[in-house]
């Protein structure tokens, strides 16, 4: 397994200055496939002079804050200093390595994949800069894919603390901006029920899991006991897409992305709903990534599926798209349309804010693409904090 599989580049760099495995190239925010900003037809498509004032800015699109309220991200990457440091003390012998260039960081998993950070990526200050920038009150941070699976199990279970611990004190520096989700060494389900009992005393509100585990799928019986002790101890499990089936099929056009995370994501879901997980694990609150990828699109399929092959039936007592209700989603679709149908399936009470901040795929508006889905004003501050104050136990939920 590696790490990162996918480039995390810095917003505001030119198309030149990126190169991906298989030499698929990652856009600043909001640019198209020329590197001139796009937009909406019929809008104004800024020039160069724009595109300078963004960078200028740090990249970054400013996203006003609804007054008075404190907008919540549940979808944020980082990557803790003194981690970056363990991977440099540890992960040359399995592949890994970290180099810095005078502020900005190459992270390593192979000779061809390499992860390109700028502060805002492990620098605190930079972050909460950027998050006031985007509107931005209160972030869940998450190591970025591919977690920590490519490792032993003892590297595993070392970085994985260490990584959480960094995390525990930022959010304890910061308790009104930051909390943490814990990331977990899952090559090791021992090693992994110990690391969420500790992260949970320690502060950590969530668990941020792949959809795969080198390969063995989150409806496999040995990730069990993680289940049990998330519902124990009441902390919801984020999912991320992982590894992705298909890979190498979108080698090409940052397909691996648009459309091998929402097709993961879904394949995921799927199989933890079909298997019967959530029927033996009905206190786990599961959030999925990317607004659940394709799976709010597919759920008449799998209902038909369920109609008509017995199969389909075997570990489940009802169908599959009224599982869709009993999970959580984060609000990452990019398409209004998308989005509009997300709350209708899952409900704006099971729909969460999240950005993918501060990757390029990221959505800069997300609370302006609320507002455009035709929401009450009811619906949209549900979504855009309430949902995950409930969701994650922060205090003043109300």
């Amino acid at each position: 397994m590696d790490l990162p599989g996918l480039l995390a580049e810095i917003p505001g760099r030119t198309e030149a200055e990126h190169v991906l495995r298989h030499r698929d190239v990652r856009r600043p925010p909001g640019t198209g496939a020329d590197g001139a900003a796009g937009g909406e037809p019929g809008r104004h498509r800024p020039g160069l002079r724009d595109l300078h004032a963004l960078r200028a800015r740090g990249g970054y699109a400013e996203v006003r804050r609804p007054r008075g309220r404190a907008v919540v991200d549940v979808h944020s990457h980082f990557f803790p200093d003194r981690f970056l440091r363990a991977l440099m003390r540890e992960g040359a012998a399995h592949g890994a390595r970290v180099e810095d260039r005078g502020g900005e960081r190459l992270v390593w998993s192979s000779p061809h994949q390499v992860a390109r950070i700028g502060p805002v990526f492990y620098d605190v200050p930079a972050r909460l800069q950027a998050m006031d920038r985007w509107g931005i009150g209160l972030q869940a941070l998450s190591l970025s894919p591919p977690m920590l699976y490519w490792a032993p199990p003892a590297l595993g279970r070392e970085l994985a603390r260490t990584f959480n611990e960094e995390l525990e004190a930022i959010c304890r520096a910061h308790p009104d901006r930051f909390v943490a989700l814990a990331t977990l060494p899952l090559q090791d389900v021992d090693g992994t029920v110990a690391e969420v009992e500790r992260a949970a005393r320690a502060g950590c509100r969530g668990v941020y899991v792949g959809t795969n585990v080198n390969g063995r799928y989150l409806d496999a019986v040995e990730f069990a006991p993680l289940y049990d002790a998330a519902a124990r101890l009441g902390l919801p499990v984020f999912t991320h897409p992982l590894n992705n089936a298909g890979e190498d099929r979108m080698d090409r056009w940052h397909l691996g992305n648009s459309v091998g995370n929402p097709g993961e994501t879904a394949l995921a879901a799927a199989r933890l709903i079909m298997s019967g997980t959530l029927d033996r694990h009905p206190r786990l609150a599961l959030v999925l990534a990317h607004g659940g990828g394709s799976l709010p699109f597919i759920a008449g399929r799998m209902d038909h599926a369920y109609n008509v092959r017995p199969e389909c039936r075997a570990a489940i007592p009802q169908r599959p798209s009224s599982y869709l209700r009993r999970l959580y989603f984060d609000t990452i679709t990019h398409g209004d349309g998308a989005l509009a149908l997300l709350i209708r399936t899952a409900g704006p009470g099971r729909v969460l804010l999240g950005t993918d901040h501060p990757y390029d795929m990221a959505d800069p508006a997300p609370v302006r693409r609320l507002r455009r889905a035709g929401l009450s004003s009811t619906a949209v501050e549900a979504i855009s904090r309430r949902n995950a104050r409930r969701l994650l136990r922060l205090d003043g939920a109300a």
